[in-house]
């Protein structure tokens, strides 16, 4: 079962009250572009916003300080941008953001088709 048939059946089965979550701990920048371009065209092409994306607040990698905080952004505003219309990292009480909320652009699918989407310095194609 592919992403957009497992997001349609939640949304059926929950009546649509549900937030697509995409969970990116334990995962390497390269799994973490990738694993989030197909997440994103998904919801995107199945009608849903917004969608949540959890990456962490990097309390556990060197410096204290994890990259996907920082990649997952960039990536929004650069590569993401043909499906991200805007977003909003989500501010704990502390001021620390361990996740964003994506807020995307209403795109119809080409019949059978998929888009390539560039991450970094690789193709990824479905």
């Amino acid at each position: 079962m592919g992403l957009k048939s497992l997001f349609q059946k939640l949304l059926r089965a929950t009546g649509g009250g549900v937030q697509p979550t995409l969970d990116l701990h334990g995962l390497s920048v390269k799994e973490a572009l990738q694993t989030t371009a197909e997440f994103v065209e998904t919801s995107c092409r199945s009608g849903l916003s917004p969608v949540r994306i959890v990456y962490g607040k990097g309390l556990g990698s060197p410096g204290g300080r994890g990259i996907l905080r920082e990649v997952i952004p960039r990536w929004c505003e650069k590569e993401g941008k043909t499906w991200v219309e805007s977003f909003k990292r989500e501010v704990d009480l502390k001021g620390g953001d361990g996740s964003i909320l994506l807020f995307l652009r209403r795109v119809s699918a080409p019949e059978g088709g998929s888009q390539t989407e560039k991450t970094g310095s690789e193709s990824i194609s479905e």
